[in-house]
């Protein structure tokens, strides 16, 4: 029986559990010492049965939201976790990318708990990284370690290293002045840990650690902050060309990842398809969900 119900995506149920409401709590988490902060929210008969959890990584400097997708993800029975990392919008510590990854890494590995498993009925090999912009490197770069990851979604991802390796350290820079509202030891400190670790954050050199992981990708056609021809690409042409070489030699009981680009004629921020967006991601935990 499929953990999720897309009947729900844009419509409400019409009757609910009064012993068994939606509802959501604030998170409060401890990540590598700093309290990060958010909420955890959950469907209606959470008790029924197992869900899918998706934990949201928002971008940078993290004020563009989407309580649009996580609403439609609980609609059809996800858990979802919606932090915000630490120097960002009172959560504790200093902003870093890095820091950012590890918050990931936390966080899943808190929902992997046994105790977060049983809190919130999740089914524990159902567990989604989903990001926007520098979410998508978050989301990226904190699943190609955990083995449990059930798949990664990124929209409009962001490669932090990709203008380091272009030459354009000043536009990089430029981009990073909007972090000035985050709690930080200055943009320079964030730049200067974009340098020092950008063979481990490159998009690229994640291929080894993904190749074989459900990912899902959105594109925008116009977008003028993330280069997708010099940041999405080089990664995805990796995989295809990986995907290509090996389907004829896998196993007839063995299934290949699921792995889609999705591109539409928009700006950065996904704004004018986010119907098509919900659905897509929807539809693709349905099933990498159901799939065996």
């Amino acid at each position: 029986m499929s953990l999720v119900n897309l009947e729900y995506l844009f419509e409400e149920p019409t009757n609910l559990n009064e012993e068994s409401l939606p509802d959501y709590a604030s998170l409060d988490f401890l990540s590598n010492g700093s309290h990060i902060y958010g909420e955890i929210m959950w469907p209606h008969n959470l008790k029924e049965k197992r869900h899918p959890c998706v934990i949201m990584l928002h971008g940078f400097p993290g004020s563009a939201r989407n309580d649009d997708i996580s609403h439609a993800l609980c609609r059809i029975g996800c858990v979802v976790i919606v932090p915000h990392h630490r120097g960002a919008w009172g959560s504790q510590g200093k902003y870093l990318i890095t820091h950012c990854v590890e918050d990931a890494v936390n966080l899943a590995n808190y929902a992997h708990s046994k105790e977060f498993l049983e809190k919130y009925n999740v089914q524990e090999n159902q567990i989604y990284l989903l990001g926007h912009s520098m979410g998508g490197n978050s989301a990226l770069n904190a699943g190609k370690n955990l083995d449990f990851i059930r798949g990664i979604i990124m929209l409009a991802p962001y490669d932090p290293t990709c203008f380091l390796r272009l030459g354009k350290d000043a536009y990089m820079k430029a981009l990073l002045n909007e972090g000035k509202i985050l709690n930080s030891d200055g943009i320079d400190s964030i730049y200067e840990d974009i340098v020092e670790n950008s063979e481990k954050l490159a998009f690229p050199n994640a291929f080894d650690s993904v190749k074989e992981k459900n990912i899902l990708i959105f594109e925008a056609k116009y977008d003028t902050v993330s280069s997708n021809e010099e940041m999405i690409h080089p990664l995805w042409k990796k995989l295809i060309q990986y995907r290509e070489e090996n389907q004829n030699h896998k196993k007839d009981d063995e299934e290949l990842p699921l792995q889609k680009l999705v591109e539409y004629p928009v700006e950065h921020g996904l704004l004018g398809r986010r119907i098509s967006i919900i659905r897509e991601i929807a539809n693709f935990i349905k099933i990498t969900g159901d799939a065996k």
